[in-house]
């Protein structure tokens, strides 16, 4: 009983998704279903959306609703990933806009921040960083450079290219300083940053006995922050949604080059396998009494029904010509 009521419900589910398919808004059912089984991509990383969107936007009309139309697919799709950036987009500048000023650190540099995060392009910015004590009671201060470093946004969010490195200064002129700054003015954009350590090695490596040839240096990172954003929110929403649908929509389309190829292989082997069996149709040959498949026998098995002997074409073609010959 259970297995009739699941085949029941499966062949009636069959049968409105055929419904679907038939209708003159059978676009926006694609579109519906696809943005809502899409709809949590935007709650993970971006770069994970632009490539499972472009799959989901294929696969559910072609294979969920069974749809052959690539030109429905197609429009469907683009749809879907233009409203699926857009909400994309807010969302991760509500996210962005929402940030409070964050602690950076790493192993000797904690208490990294830059206040404000916000401004516009006539903002001074100011960015602190502190190296540890421990830090300063091995380090002489002639033998590091504390650093903040500039990203800007990509298609993967904040921070993941590099815009540029500032010397920091020390905010005293003690012998060992701890608490280092840098103030900046910025051009109109999405920014990220992090500190780092640049550390002269030399020093170390000849106490370890270690030769060297000319500066040695270790880098040492904190981690990265959002800000500051200097861009009015709504060109920096223009600016997120640009990017989502550029790049979602390029590996869709890839994406559906490769469903066409697919269906033009298929039609391919499709029509020469018709061709295939028309042919062999075509060679079969059936007793003309009672229907029964000869197989190139020149008797029938069943009837008895025997084939005539085919005249040789030369051999007519000399009894016509004798024919001539005789009138």
């Amino acid at each position: 009983m259970k297995t009739e009521k699941i085949l029941s419900k499966l062949e009636s589910f069959k049968q409105k998704t055929e419904q679907i398919k038939e209708s003159r808004f059978s676009i926006l059912f694609y579109i519906a279903t696809t943005y809502i089984a899409s709809i949590w991509l935007i709650f993970v990383n971006p770069c994970l959306m632009n490539i499972l969107l472009p799959v989901l936007a294929i696969l559910i009309p072609y294979k969920f609703y069974d749809e052959n139309s690539l030109k429905k697919i197609l429009a469907s799709g683009v749809i879907v990933i233009i409203l699926l950036s857009l909400s994309m987009s807010a969302y991760q500048l509500g996210f962005i806009y929402d940030q409070p000023s964050q602690n950076l650190r790493s192993e000797n540099l904690e208490q990294g921040s830059v206040e404000p995060l916000y401004g516009n392009p006539n903002t001074n910015f100011n960015f602190t960083v502190n190296v540890t004590e421990e830090f300063i009671q091995e380090w002489d201060s002639e033998n590091y450079t504390v650093y903040v470093n500039l990203t800007l946004s990509t298609v993967g969010g904040i921070g993941e290219k590099d815009y540029d490195g500032y010397k920091m200064k020390p905010v005293n002129s003690s012998e060992r300083p701890r608490e280092y700054y840098r103030n900046l003015d910025l051009e109109e954009r999405l920014f990220g940053h992090y500190f780092s350590i640049r550390k002269n090695m030399t020093e170390k490596l000849d106490e370890m006995e270690n030769e060297t040839e000319g500066v040695q240096y270790s880098w040492e990172t904190s981690s990265s922050g959002y800000g500051p954003i200097t861009i009015q929110k709504m060109r920096a929403f223009q600016y997120l949604a640009f990017e989502y649908v550029f790049s979602t929509t390029l590996i869709y389309l890839l994406g559906m080059g490769l469903l066409w190829w697919k269906n033009r292989m298929d039609r391919s082997v499709s029509e020469s396998t018709e061709g295939l069996e028309e042919k062999e149709e075509e060679l079969e040959e059936y007793c003309p009494e009672c229907g029964t498949l000869l197989e190139g026998a020149d008797e029938c098995e069943e009837c008895g029904w025997e084939k005539e002997p085919e005249e040789d074409e030369s051999t007519e073609s000399d009894e016509d010509a004798a024919k001539d010959d005789d009138t």
